[in-house]
């Protein structure tokens, strides 16, 4: 361990001089656009006003028209917050819910408020052969847990109910225009509804009218195209940050508001490019193309201009997924010399590259409240091919179904492994009580999950309270929690049903966890609870037994609750 603590103390540092670099450049952006509005840079390009006026008498009808728009994006989000005012009312209004989904928090609680946990241990401990299930069937591959371990259906429909505070029920917009909105919640791809692209079409067309309002025309008049280009930069870093204003107005999560960031850019990126592709098509014309091209003002453009390719290309589907350590890279110098370049290019251009630092700013002084250090215990469990990781320290602060970003310092995760945060579905509840702590399920699915496996199974050369063989421990840094239902309350429904496949048990073991915690302590309305869970085989479903038992044990003294699991296996057994 000695040996240890000096690359320790390096990653600790690293990460913390990481996020105040992070800061750092942002106020060093800030610096670069006072010194680019500055007089002598004002000098700089008032010269050439001919070939690309500056604002010097108040703003410019193009100025004008695209600041309309973004306040019309402004009274869009509004709406949309208007409309996700209620619920939100009704999650605050209860009292646990003021405590949790922010910050990570380490508290003792009573365990005997909370569901049993169990863990892989427990199964160790007390199965040996086959796990027995009611029914099994060879020809749909379906384990049934539901007459075992609940109630029967008769029983549950006679059974009283018990005195109860549930929290009041607050409905969603589209539950109460059901009818004319269910068509929105189609899917016309795995990631995109109809109510997605029509969102899309509406920016778009937008856009579209604000590029020719006015007797606009991209060749005759390019410079509305940079206007515009230049006015979504805030708009596209605010939809970019994991901690986003517009989903906290608005109750979602930054990953479920990621495609409004991506399409944002894109209509920055063609603006920019259609509005340089403009100015060179008017300078070929008039036969001046190479003066205009060596003026210091053109030149600033065009460095911003190669920043924001690089933004562009790095940012792709294929190259996220392949090189992910790249298209973070990309993203943060194409982003500096993109903002350093325009600030130069124009000085309309200083505000909204401000307003964007501040935001970007703001966003990473929050990642750094957001930040723990730990001492996490990590297993195989080899049924489900994945680690199990638990950070007993850390044991209240989120939501069910939220998720944390996670980095393992160690070496054993390669040279770069520890340094890059990836995001994994917290799986269980908080407040739960036990010595596990946070729980997650790490999936072998690529390079970093297999180091993790990988050293999770040197376990035998390490002990720990389980013995030799069992587990070990890493340092490790937690970020979150983020994302989850947003101010859905589960516990407000009379029946909840949850479905999920694979790895995704996670999300579903956390929120049936936190219902049950509720039902324990009566504030739930839930009456009927249900988990559906489609696998592979049913070695897979062995490890989790001992949690699913523990959860209906834990609301078999309960009159009038149900809680079934339902297990489907894709594949035929031996």
């Amino acid at each position: 361990m000695l040996l240890l603590f000096p690359f320790h103390l390096f990653s600790f540092s690293s990460l913390f001089l990481t996020r105040m670099a992070s800061v750092s450049v942002s106020i060093l952006l800030f610096m670069t656009a006072a010194a680019a509005a500055s007089p002598s840079a004002e000098a700089g390009t008032s010269s050439n006003a001919a070939a690309a006026p500056a604002i010097t008498k108040g703003p410019s009808t193009n100025e004008i028209i695209v600041y309309w728009f973004d306040i019309v994006l402004l009274c869009v989000l509004g709406l949309f917050f208007l409309a996700a005012l209620p619920r939100m009312y009704g999650r605050f209004s209860i009292a646990s819910e003021r405590s949790r989904g922010f910050l990570f928090r380490s508290e003792k609680n009573d365990m005997s408020q909370f569901p049993r946990a169990l863990s892989v241990y427990d199964l160790r401990d007390q199965f040996t052969g086959s796990t027995k299930f009611d029914a099994v069937s060879d020809q749909s591959h379906t384990l049934a847990i539901h007459n075992t371990y609940a109630r029967s259906e008769k029983e549950w429909i006679i059974s009283p109910s018990p005195p109860r505070s549930p929290p009041t029920h607050v409905r969603t917009l589209s539950s109460v225009l059901h009818p004319f909105l269910s068509p929105l919640s189609y899917s016309v791809s795995p990631s995109m509804t109809i109510g997605k692209v029509t969102l899309i079409g509406i920016y778009l067309l937008g856009m579209i009218i604000v590029v020719f309002i006015d007797g606009g025309n991209p060749l005759a008049s390019p410079a509305r195209l940079g206007y515009i280009a230049t006015s979504q930069i805030p708009v596209a870093v605010a939809l970019g940050t994991k901690n986003n204003v517009v989903g906290m107005l608005i109750g979602m999560g930054y990953e479920k508001l990621n495609f409004l960031h991506r399409w944002v850019g894109i209509v920055t990126f063609f603006a920019a490019n259609l509005h340089t592709i403009g100015y060179i098509y008017k300078w070929a014309i008039n036969n001046d193309l190479r003066e205009e091209l060596q003026k210091p003002y053109i030149v600033s453009g065009t460095v911003g201009l190669i920043g924001l390719q690089l933004l562009y290309l790095g940012s792709l589907g294929f190259v996220r997924r392949r090189a992910y350590t790249f298209f973070l890279m990309a993203h943060i110098i194409g982003l500096i010399i993109f903002f350093v370049g325009i600030c130069y290019h124009e000085k309309v251009c200083i505000k909204y590259v401000l307003l964007g630092v501040v935001i970007y700013s703001v966003d990473h002084l929050m990642r750094l409240m957001k930040t723990r250090f730990a001492t996490a215990r990590i297993m195989n469990v080899p049924e489900l091919g994945l680690t199990r990781v638990e950070l007993p320290t850390v044991t209240a602060g989120w939501r069910a179904g939220q998720h944390v970003r996670i980095r393992v310092l160690s070496t054993e995760m390669g040279w770069l492994g520890w340094s890059v945060a990836h995001p994994f579905t917290i799986a269980n509840a908080s407040e739960s009580a036990s010595e596990r702590g946070l729980v997650l399920m790490c999936k072998k699915v690529g390079g970093w999950t297999n180091c993790l496996y990988t050293a999770a199974s040197r376990a035998g050369e390490y002990t720990s309270e389980k013995g030799i063989g069992v587990q070990r421990e890493l340092k490790v840094v937690i970020e979150g929690p983020y994302g989850g239902p947003g101010n859905m309350v589960m516990s407000s429904y009379s029946s909840v049903l949850l479905v999920t496949g694979g790895s995704g048990v996670s999300f579903a073991l956390s929120q049936a966890e936190e219902i049950v915690q509720d039902i324990c302590n009566g504030k739930s309305a839930v009456r009927f609870l249900e988990v559906v869970w489609v696998t592979q085989t049913t070695d897979s479903v062995h490890p989790l037994v001992p949690a699913f038992a523990g959860l209906i044990d834990s609301v078999s003294g309960t009159p009038g609750v149900v809680l079934k699991v339902s297990v489907f296996c894709s594949r035929a057994s031996g």
